[in-house]
């Protein structure tokens, strides 16, 4: 972990419990991505944009943040998705009358 991601911890763990009313166990938020999230959950619903700003950052910091896979078929060009199907490789090669 770097010493940029222990900083926001720090400065987590306080805010947390002088935003929220909540205490925090940073050295378990390290190792335990599940504890990690129920803490960042919880900051989320404090009325506080710099707690919930900062529970952001620890969120991507953390790697808590599920990335979204784009769909390859709709980065792919049609001729490239549909070679290969097919026993003339997926081209048309009749006219309008067969």
């Amino acid at each position: 972990m770097d010493s940029n991601t222990m900083q926001k911890l720090a400065r987590f763990k306080i805010m947390a419990r002088r935003l929220g009313g909540f205490n925090v166990d940073i050295f378990r938020m390290a190792q335990e991505p599940s504890h990690a999230r129920e803490m960042l959950q919880r900051a989320q619903e404090v009325e506080s944009e710099n707690l919930i700003l900062l529970a952001m950052e620890l969120y991507e910091a953390l790697g808590l943040l599920e990335e979204t896979q784009p769909k390859a078929s709709a980065k792919e060009p049609l001729a490239a998705r549909d070679a290969g199907t097919g026993k003339d490789g997926g081209r048309y090669v009749f006219g309008a009358r067969g």
